[in-house]
């Protein structure tokens, strides 16, 4: 599509790239869309764009220069990589795949000739010639062509479908594939359609020279668009690697039952652990806490019946009716930990298992899986006489989660989220940032994103105490106590609930995005839900902040 030029900025003074168009118009076009998309983006991990130039019928991108080597060419020379070295380059890309996508971009031509690594082994993703913008011009870079390169392809693309980007993680994982083993997953042939035919339908291989990225690999590049994680998930699967030190796959053995204090069921039984370490949860917005149930265990302990709207997205619950007037509500959840919790535990193969509070009313479990993240298992007594077998009923349900865990990736969800549905937001986007900086002490870029990213946490280091935003679902009317209020904000309806003093003020404001009809013929109802509290404030003073962020946030929904 044109020429690349090693020049000087004389007017900073520094080495640029100079992307030259050929003189056809098609390939001005290219260029010129390259310029559209790759000023979007700022990511140290992007090779930047500095801007573009018009010499009369000419048009010039100016890049930064990297000095530096392609990843094909430094495998070529050198041969495959070490996995660790591998891993580590990949976190790069894949955070800087994430942020690519994060501004409605997809690369389409992920490779190791347009990944560059420097001297000091940073890697940088290049070459935006057939990206696009989603919602822009079409997928095909030209009548009856595919765009991208076909040994990295995904074998969506390769069949012709519209490119997501899912697409471009698929061909990260290639990528990366090509780097530790040496060769492209599919192999290579002068042949690009037989080549595409075999991308298209053949198995995806699974790597061999990789050790514990091996897995990691096998995600990226699963066959169905839906199962792969985001870029972002991928960076946190490679890093996990990379953290891991040991290049080489960890021996877990098979074998002997273990006897643990931390929970009375696992005494009595046998736990097969796979040899390779637990993926974990994987993408999380595709895990599904609901298929951690097994009901008919659970049915030993009463009638059962499972809700998958009762509370936060990232949590399912399944209401146990046990004998006489009993009734609990068992609850799983996944939760972002940021260390193991505090609370006796027990290492289970690659599973760590901790015992958090009980008591007769109250009994909870917590499975800490990799990347920091963990499944909270609650049986909590909701209404009548009290289960006596409370923490049974928890360990039941931990003892599958942890099973499960070790084996594989936990399962995804059977279907996808409505296109209108909160799961699809980011809570860390919802607030413009305009409104958070009215809030004295906070941040507006400091959001800690919660699992999923459909929580948010600012924090206010001049308070200790922080914003709360999530997102909720549960019946379409609102759990009213005697102090709540309702209103109306941007027509939605909203409400306030003050409570507390002192340390103990607190106040959180609800407004709804949605109504829509469940499985069993009710309204169940999803919810932006911003909370804030501690002695900074009274609780009114609490509930004024949380109304003024809801209301920035509601022309949003």
């Amino acid at each position: 599509m044109g020429m690349v030029w090693l020049a000087t900025d004389e007017l900073e003074d520094r080495r640029v790239a100079l992307k030259q168009a050929t003189g056809d118009d098609r390939s001005r076009t290219l260029l010129r869309r390259e310029a559209t998309v790759v000023a979007r983006l700022r990511h140290p991990n992007v090779a930047e764009f500095f801007g573009e130039v018009q010499d009369g019928d000419e048009w010039w991108l100016v890049m930064e220069h990297v000095p530096s080597s392609s990843l094909a060419t430094l495998v070529h020379n050198d041969g495959a990589m070490p996995p660790q070295r591998v891993a580590r380059l990949g976190a790069q890309l894949a955070d800087a795949l994430a942020a690519v996508h994060a501004n409605n971009v997809l690369h389409r031509d992920v490779k190791p000739s347009n990944v560059l690594v420097d001297s000091a082994d940073v890697a940088k993703l290049t070459d935006f010639g057939i990206a696009r913008v989603l919602g822009t011009e079409a997928t095909r870079t030209h009548t009856g062509l595919v765009g991208g390169t076909p040994a990295f392809l995904s074998p969506e693309v390769a069949n012709g479908e519209e490119p997501t980007a899912a697409s471009d993680v698929f061909s990260l994982g290639a990528t990366l594939f090509a780097a530790v083993e040496g060769t492209p997953p599919f192999g290579e042939t002068e042949n690009p359609l037989a080549l595409l035919r075999r991308v298209a339908t053949a198995p995806v291989p699974v790597a061999t020279k990789a050790g514990p990225l091996a897995p990691v690999l096998a995600e990226l590049m699963r066959r169905e668009p839906q199962d792969r994680p985001s870029a972002r998930t991928a960076r946190r699967l490679l890093q996990d690697v990379v953290d891991g030190g040991d290049s080489r796959p960890r021996p877990w053995k098979r074998g002997a039952a273990i006897a643990g204090a931390v929970l009375a069921l696992v005494a009595a039984m046998i736990i097969w652990w796979p040899e390779k370490p637990a993926l974990g949860v994987g993408d999380p917005r595709t895990a599904d806490p609901c298929a951690l149930f097994d009901l008919d265990a659970i049915g030993a302990f009463g009638t059962t019946e499972l809700d998958a709207a009762y509370s936060g997205i990232a949590r399912c619950d399944v209401i146990v009716q046990g004998a006489g007037d009993s009734v609990v509500d068992l609850q799983v959840e996944f939760k972002p930990y940021p260390a193991v919790p505090e609370g006796l535990s027990e290492k289970l193969g690659p599973i760590t298992v901790v015992r958090g509070r009980s008591a007769s009313d109250f009994c909870q479990r917590i499975v800490m899986l990799p990347g920091n993240v963990g499944v909270r298992v609650t049986a909590d007594h909701d209404a009548g006489s009290p289960m006596p077998r409370l923490c049974e009923l928890a360990d039941s349900v931990t003892q599958r989660v942890a099973t499960m865990s070790a084996e594989a990736q936990l399962p995804r969800r059977k279907a996808q989220f409505p296109p209108e549905s909160l799961a699809r937001r980011e809570a860390c986007e919802l607030v413009p940032a305009e409104a958070l900086a009215k809030v004295p002490g906070v941040v507006p870029v400091s959001g800690r994103p919660g699992f999923g990213d459909w929580a948010c946490f600012w924090p206010n280091p001049a308070t200790g105490q922080g914003i709360d935003l999530y997102f909720d679902r549960g019946n379409a009317s609102f759990n009213e106590r005697r102090d709540g209020r309702r209103s109306r904000i941007d027509g939605r309806e909203v409400y306030t609930e003050p409570e507390g003093a002192g340390d103990e003020a607190e106040c959180s404001v609800k407004i709804v995005h949605r109504t829509y009809p469940d499985a069993g013929g009710g309204t169940k109802s999803e919810l932006v839900v911003v909370k804030l509290g501690g002695r900074s404030a009274t609780a009114e003073g609490h509930c004024a902040v949380a109304t003024a962020l809801i209301t920035a946030l509601a022309p949003r929904l």
